[in-house]
């Protein structure tokens, strides 16, 4: 029987940890990430009641800290699972695991190492992107050795969670292929090329705010890229916060204004708010009030076209 721990957390690590379990590979030890405040899903509950009904010792934190290292050295562990974790792990402890730390990142390394890469692909335009499963060594940010790599269509109209769902359906694959050849004895890796890697910075919920300047294509992006179930790009409509959950580019995008302000409302209809962009339009169709937890069309809000989103 293979001896593993699992660590990690969010939907990407409850949809592959139910899959392991269900295949009944069982892991000695888990630690499962802790949810920020903003964050409306909390899946830290949902393996949590996994665990305990498979009577599986584990703990519920934002980083590992000395207990969690101890437990994971005195396992005698063939690897250690992560997934959908967040904060740096001391790669010291590969010496005491046979294949090391494994990990899942949702980007074809060495291309977007580091912080949300599928938010800010999105954000770049990228029509591809998709998932490596590589080894946490000593180095640079997801440096490591990889196992396997699957690319991922971003469609224009995909949103994040779409694409992120077929992210966690190629990490799973790729997981239990790891599993599969690890005890078929025939693991094999490949270095990554350095000279190609790009990098990513961490995302705040502030980086959403909209800047109507930008052309209708990168804020169209934005909001693809931020909405529901993360933070959401927003902007203000009289002092009130609207998180956008669903847009489309305007009905008049393609039409050239010689007179703009970037912002104001140039069109209401049933479906929503046109708004005008640097270039282009685009077309609110389902905005979020997070102080009243109220989600609408903006049209039911907004009511004249001399109105200006800020």
């Amino acid at each position: 029987m293979t001896k593993y721990a699992f660590i990690g957390g969010t939907i990407r690590g409850y949809l592959l940890f139910k899959e392991l379990l269900d295949q009944n590979r069982i892991p000695v030890y888990a630690v499962i990430l802790k949810e920020d405040e903003h964050e409306e899903e909390k899946y830290s509950i949902l393996l949590s009641e996994l665990l305990k009904n498979n009577n599986i010792p584990f703990s519920v934190k934002k980083k590992l800290d000395d207990d969690d290292y101890k437990v994971i050295k005195e396992s005698g562990l063939d690897f250690v699972i992560v997934s959908g974790w967040r904060t740096l792990i001391d790669t010291d402890i590969n010496k005491y695991i046979k294949e090391g730390i494994i990990a899942s990142h949702y980007s074809l390394l060495p291309e977007y190492r580091g912080f949300a890469p599928t938010q800010w692909a999105i954000i770049n335009g990228e029509k591809v992107t998709g998932v490596t499963l590589f080894k946490i060594e000593e180095g640079d940010t997801d440096s490591g050795k990889v196992f396997a790599q699957r690319k991922v269509e971003i469609n224009f109209n995909d949103y994040a969670y779409d694409v992120d769902l077929k992210n966690i359906k190629c990490a799973i694959e790729l997981y239990l292929e790891y599993f599969e050849k690890f005890e078929n004895g025939k693991i094999k890796y490949f270095e990554q090329d350095k000279s190609k890697a790009t990098y990513t910075c961490k995302r705040t919920p502030e980086d959403g705010k909209i800047e109507w300047s930008k052309s209708s294509i990168e804020i169209y992006n934005l909001i693809r890229a931020l909405a529901f179930p993360y933070p959401g790009a927003f902007c203000f409509y009289k002092d009130q916060c609207f998180h956008i959950r669903k847009a489309e580019l305007g009905r008049n995008n393609e039409k050239k204004f010689a007179g703009k302000i970037p912002g104001r409302v140039a069109g209401i209809y049933n479906e929503g708010i046109e708004v005008l962009c640097g270039e282009g339009t685009i077309l609110l169709v389902e905005w979020e009030d997070k102080t009243l937890k109220k989600t609408n069309c903006p049209s039911d809000v907004v009511k004249s076209i001399t109105s200006t989103l800020k």
